[in-house]
């Protein structure tokens, strides 16, 4: 315990000595979920949709009102007035119009309601209604799709006079809103919480390597166990304030609420912090310089928590191979036990599995990085 005491001085007098290392880290995750919380977004606000009107009945009209009604969409309404010739050369000029427009991304999508519209409503005939979305990005156009579904649903069967012949409720549990910020924020966490993490202990052994003092520490009396171990526990502390920092900032500004157990966060919270030094002191006993074991911690942590984690992506979309390795990430347990949490507070049996396993990332990588730093003080002996 003594030697280790050593160790555990030694590393925090490091840290003390290199304050403005200390103010990039408490600063650098702030920035980015400040930034990440406000661009990455699920939501569709105001769609800009154009609506050509070559009917212009009461009935189309009813049509655009519940399209503009609707929050979602900025309207664009065009009606085709005059004789039939004019209609006709009107017509033509509005589509073209609107291909131009849907080309320069003034407008998401564009209805024409045709002419004979409310007329084969009436004489019970189907009128069809001509939608076209811009399908540049599929996620966008697949809900924008959804949308247009459901206002055409509601204004079908009340204008026919058609009665369901079953009522359906729908009711949404833990994200009645069905908003984006609360499935994206705790992602954003767990990322920048396994990078920090990392990055806190990538550089410790790195740093000793440039400087020349690692033989220092070949010589000394110190076990290797001892040396690992002594220069994570320091971080450990280091790493939990900048979560909680990191867990109020995602509170007060976004409004991240934990309906779980605050203990249970605490707990897990930590062992996954243990998951990203044991991977940052490994990377450490590797890398030859500072700035390599940087660049590998943060490539190393933020890519596969942001695209494999199941963070942004579900992991049923992922390839059999991608799937595979997402299993090796700590944030997709992580990640899961967070959103339980914070989501739908759930209790510490709804997540043991993920828990344990994390446990046994952490020491698996710890071992790893004993065993490759015996190696290197073998070779240099």
């Amino acid at each position: 315990m003594e030697r280790l005491k050593a160790v555990i001085v030694k590393e925090f007098i490091h840290i003390r000595r290199d304050p403005r290392s200390l103010v990039i880290i408490f600063a650098l995750p702030l920035v980015m979920i400040f930034i990440f919380g406000h661009v990455l977004s699920f939501d569709l606000k105001k769609i800009e949709t154009l609506i050509i009107d070559l009917d212009r009945s009461p009935l189309s009209r009813d049509l655009i009102t519940r399209f503009a009604a609707a929050p979602l969409y900025k309207i664009y309404s065009l009606e085709n007035q005059g004789h039939a010739e004019k209609r006709a050369a009107a017509a033509q000029d509005y589509l073209q119009s609107a291909e131009r427009w849907l080309r320069q991304g003034k407008i998401k999508q564009y209805l024409i309601i045709p002419r004979d519209f409310s007329r084969r409503l009436a004489a019970n005939f189907p009128s069809p209604v001509a939608v076209v979305i811009d399908g540049a990005d599929a996620n966008v156009a697949t809900r924008l799709y959804q949308y247009n579904e459901r206002i055409f649903k509601s204004f079908f069967f009340p204008t026919k006079s058609i009665e369901m012949p079953f009522e359906v409720k729908i009711k949404m549990f833990f994200n009645p809103e069905i908003a984006s910020t609360p499935f994206i924020i705790p992602g954003l966490v767990a990322a920048l919480m396994l990078m920090i993490s990392a990055l806190l202990t990538s550089l410790s052994l790195a740093r000793e390597k440039e400087t020349g003092s690692i033989e220092l520490l070949f010589i000394s009396p110190l076990r290797s166990p001892d040396i690992i171990l002594g220069k994570t526990i320091p971080y450990l502390l280091v790493a939990l304030i900048v979560g909680l920092v990191i867990f109020l900032f995602s509170h007060f500004f976004f409004g991240l609420q934990v309906h779980g157990s605050p203990l249970v966060l605490f707990l897990t919270a930590v062992i996954y912090i243990l998951t990203g030094l044991s991977l940052g002191i490994l990377i450490s006993t590797v890398a030859p310089t500072q700035k390599v074991a940087m660049l590998v911690a943060l490539l190393g942590t933020i890519l596969p928590s942001i695209f494999l984690s199941g963070f942004i992506f579900p992991l049923e979309s992922l390839s059999p191979a991608l799937r595979a390795f997402s299993y090796l990430v700590p944030a997709t347990y992580f990640l899961r036990i967070l959103r339980s949490l914070t989501l739908k507070g759930a209790s510490l049996r709804h997540f043991l599995f993920e828990a344990s396993v994390l446990l046994a990332i952490s020491l698996f990588l710890l071992a790893l990085a004993i065993r490759k730093f015996s190696t290197l003080r073998r070779a240099s002996a």
